[in-house]
């Protein structure tokens, strides 16, 4: 049965957003449970994806780099309070303090994001007139170091901001302390002994292999074949497969090490795997980032570790959960949500209802309430849309101005009964008008009241019969 859930709910994601190709694979331990392929990894020549489809892993690179770093360390060749600066051709400094190699890992640096990646993948897809052309790490560390200067708002250690420069950084630091090339470092300390057969360190290693995935901006209908820039470097320039990926996080679950070959001790594992830092943007409750690792704490009273990464043409996750053995990969070539189709595998695979999962929910809840609604006989009518976690309300004449509804309740608190009540607030002119959202489904309806009108679902003009009495929860 779960494994038919699953299969709908990755066939309904790729279907509502256009997605070419996806690939998931699960491990429990030393086996592979599920290993899926959808789609074509190239639309032009009908290629179909297969588990060994690779694709640009995008910020899911950062565990490798931090990996890396974690490797130093251990080694003694550098220590996580060393001053990033010492390494460094720049000078790197925020508020008189220096910016110190745990900072640059756990994007606490106080320097809010400076953009070059966003930058550099918005132009090469035509989104942006502007370009930057960086083409080498030296390039981006100048970028950083005018930024340091010019951008901070806090001293280090104080407050996250996502930081992809930092981890070019680090890649830099990996290349001056150990000798050799970064692509050549995560080659020789993290690919060849686990045998990661089908991950690439480069754009230029990958873009031989005949099964590459092509990459796709699928917000055109159907999606148009794009171009990613191949200077992403130790941020997020890496390929790999999802069996890779979930191969790499089984790992680390275990400690760093897998099959009798330790890539890092478990010390360093754990250290990894410490908050450092409160994320703004709280999926669950105290959700984290470590050092190259994005924690949530309590998914069904489990810790998942893991990191998600989008270049917008190839989007992935990867992640564990270190007290079950479980590891996911999960891999696209084109936005597709990725991470919440990895917890989504991830819940079912631990016998949980994956829709209490707080996008599934709120995902759930809103498809009932878009719609069309009428007021008393037709006499009014409206659509309303989701955007996001808001409604929108369109009325029937075009000239009037439509409506957001910003919700007024918590979606993690809902439980889903035989009838629901929630409340909505829209803001206008000042004021605030409180809108109550009514689902019954007993009776098969869903209604609400916006001031003076009353506004109830249904399919057609005969607003005597209801069109929804298959609601289910």
């Amino acid at each position: 049965m779960s494994n038919n859930i699953l299969h709908n709910y990755i066939t309904s994601k790729m279907s509502q957003l256009f997605v070419p190709s996806l690939t998931l694979t699960l491990m429990k331990g030393d086996k592979i449970v599920r290993e899926e392929a959808y789609g074509f990894r190239d639309l032009e020549k009908g290629l179909r994806a297969t588990p060994d489809t690779i694709y640009e892993i995008a910020s899911i690179t950062k565990v490798f780099t931090a990996t890396a770093i974690m490797q130093l360390v251990e080694e003694g060749k550098i220590s996580l309070e060393d001053p990033a600066e010492k390494y460094l051709p720049i000078e790197l400094k925020v508020k008189g303090e220096p910016v110190r190699i745990w900072h640059l890992l756990s994007h606490t640096s106080g320097i809010p994001a400076l953009g070059y990646a966003e930058a550099q993948i918005s132009s090469y897809m035509g989104q942006s007139p502007d370009w930057l052309p960086y083409s080498e790490p030296i390039q981006v560390l100048r970028w950083l170091e005018e930024g340091s200067k010019r951008w901070a708002i806090a001293a280090p250690g104080e407050k996250f901001f996502y930081l992809n420069e930092g981890f070019v950084a680090l890649g830099y630091i990996i290349e001056k302390v150990s000798g050799i090339s970064y692509f050549e470092y995560i080659k020789k300390n993290i690919i060849e002994p686990l045998k990661l057969e089908r991950t690439k360190p480069s754009y230029y290693d990958a873009m031989d292999d005949p099964l590459l995935a092509k990459p796709y901006d699928n917000t055109k209908r159907p999606p148009k074949l794009s171009r990613i820039p191949g200077t992403i470097y130790a941020d997020g320039g890496m390929y790999s497969s999802s069996p890779d990926l979930a191969k790499f996080m089984q790992a680390l679950a275990r400690g760093g090490n897998l099959d009798g070959v330790e890539i890092l001790g478990q010390r360093y594992v754990r250290e990894m795997e410490k908050p450092r830092a409160r994320l703004p943007f709280q999926l669950f409750e105290n959700d984290s980032y470590g050092l190259g690792l994005i924690i949530y704490d309590s998914v069904f009273d489990e810790k998942i570790i893991g990191h998600s990464g989008s270049v917008l043409v190839y989007t992935g996750y990867a992640g564990y959960i270190p007290d079950k053995l479980l590891s996911v990969g999960v891999l696209a070539n084109a936005s597709a949500l990725p991470r919440d189709i990895a917890l989504t595998a991830l819940a079912l695979e631990l016998n949980k209802d994956p829709y209490e999962l707080p996008f599934n929910k709120a995902e759930k809840l809103y498809s009932v309430l878009e719609g069309i609604y009428y007021g008393y006989k037709g006499t009014l009518k409206v659509e309303v849309e989701r955007k996001g976690d808001y409604l929108i309300v369109n009325p029937k004449d075009p000239s009037e101005e439509s409506i957001i509804l910003e919700p007024d309740f918590d979606i993690k608190k809902i439980s889903f009964g035989d009838q629901i009540s929630l409340l909505f607030k829209s803001r206008i002119n000042g004021g605030v008008i409180t809108v109550e959202f009514k689902i019954d489904q007993l009776r098969g309806s869903v209604e609400f009241i916006y001031e003076r009108n009353r506004f109830v679902k249904v399919a057609s003009l005969d607003v005597t019969k209801s069109s929804l009495s298959t609601i289910r929860f």
